[in-house]
């Protein structure tokens, strides 16, 4: 190895940006927090935020309470290796649950048993090392049990490739319709962040929105969890702007689609994305973004801390570094998540992947120049930098408001995962009023 660094307790925890991403610490010690609550099944704060993350899908029916704690209770305080295997027990046991039950006839009992069997996929996904050939396949897993569930509700869904405009690149989707043959609705085109997944996005808002009424796309851009399952080589963009004009190209193109009542909603890292991708595309008649994410150099930053960036920069351990440093040196869950981080970037080094986040920035100009109505929401859990962000957002971009989430509301966590129930009122609810 290049060059022998021993991390120990002084290398913090490496934040990853999903419908889920943040750091580990709390609003008082850095300027971004996972969640203002702590559950503290583990020490290790990020085992303990992901559990969280998995509880808060359970609204949507993407796991039970006594499904996920069971098995956080088998799970190995801090090891990566021990959380996959254990969820990847539970999913596919549900799986074959989902299974026995369709053969029974018991189509609404199976569907249940494949939507948590997905989630669970994901969770053990997340945790995966990323150039593992088995975290690629229980990403397929998951997409796989998804579309079982899917299959047997009232919705029609479709999985769906959306050209890229470059050569065979795509972009995968599910479509969701629902209605009259020929009845154009109001449709809801979603997409998460850093670790997050379609399926993921289901749970947190889709289903939220079919039940409003609305359509739902559900898509995954460049360097994405789902579209790296098929394009392993995907890495993040910083203009997601093609992105969103191929998406908006194909919904416009639906005849379930009323095209002037057509939304984006973006969830953590997928803010950003969101709002990228939005500018200078006046198809879109709002825009959600929770959460509303203008620096992601500085987001990033403030979740890890100046001593922590200034070690990792210092050190600039490359990706073949991160391949073979001994666990006695790095523990295997901070290894991954800088291996991760690399890997997504498309950058050979940490102390680049450090530097590429500057290229992840709205400028002022381009905010004011925003269009639609917008939405912000963050919750005052997730510390200071969060709302700084969206309060300049609001105060910047024409259209745009901000909704905080209250200490007293329950929403303390990113992307209000501890209470998603108020987050879906707060952002539906205001969009069913733009679009009457």
């Amino acid at each position: 190895m290049r060059n022998s660094v021993v991390f120990g307790a002084t290398l913090l925890l490496v934040i990853l940006f999903a419908a889920g991403a943040g750091a580990d610490g709390t609003p008082e010690v850095r300027g971004v927090a996972r969640s203002g609550v702590r559950l503290s099944l583990f020490t290790d704060s990020e085992m303990d935020f992901q559990i969280l993350r998995s509880l808060g899908a359970d609204g949507s029916g993407g796991g039970t309470a006594g499904e996920i704690l069971l098995a956080a209770r088998q799970i190995e305080d801090g090891n990566p290796a021990s959380w996959s295997g254990i969820f990847l027990s539970l999913a596919e046991r549900l799986e074959e649950d989902g299974a026995t039950r369709l053969e029974r006839g018991h189509t609404v009992s199976a569907r249940e048993s494949y939507l948590r069997a997905s989630a669970y996929y994901r969770a053990a996904e997340y945790y995966g090392d990323p150039l593992s050939p088995d975290t690629r396949s229980w990403g397929m897993k998951c997409r796989e049990t998804f579309l079982k569930a899917l299959d047997h509700f009232p919705w029609k869904t479709e999985a769906v490739f959306i050209p890229s405009g470059k050569g065979e690149d795509f972009y995968p989707a599910y479509f969701i319709t629902q209605g009259k043959p020929g009845e154009r609705r109001k449709t809801l085109m979603a997409q998460s962040g850093f670790d997050g997944t379609a399926e993921e996005m289901f749970l947190a808002v889709g289903r939220a929105a079919l039940d409003r009424g609305y359509n739902v796309l559900l898509f995954e851009g460049p360097g994405q969890a789902g579209k790296r399952r098929f394009h392993p080589d995907s890495i993040f963009v910083s203009d997601l702007g093609p992105t969103v004009r191929s998406v908006t190209d194909f919904v416009l193109k639906r005849p379930e689609v009323n095209q002037k009542q057509i939304a984006l909603y973006g969830a953590s890292f997928g803010g950003y994305f969101a709002l990228s991708g939005a500018l200078g595309e006046p198809r879109l008649g709002a825009l959600i973004l929770n959460s509303p994410l203008t620096d992601m150099q500085e987001y990033f930053f403030a979740s890890m801390g100046e001593e922590t960036v200034g070690m990792l920069k210092k050190n600039n351990l490359t990706t073949e570094d991160l391949k073979s440093i001994p666990e006695k040196e790095m523990p295997l869950k901070y290894r991954l998540s800088l291996l991760n981080l690399c890997i997504r970037f498309g950058k050979p080094s940490v102390a680049e992947t450090l530097d590429a986040f500057s290229f992840f920035r709205i400028p002022d100009d381009r905010l004011k120049s925003l269009a639609m109505p917008a939405l912000g929401l963050v919750s005052a859990g997730e510390g200071p930098t969060p709302l700084k962000q969206g309060e300049h957002f609001a105060a910047t971009a024409p259209k745009a408001s901000l909704h905080v989430f209250e200490r007293e509301s329950g929403a303390n966590a990113h992307c209000q995962l501890d209470n998603p129930v108020l987050s879906w009122a707060v952002a539906l609810d205001w969009l069913d009023e733009l679009f009457r």
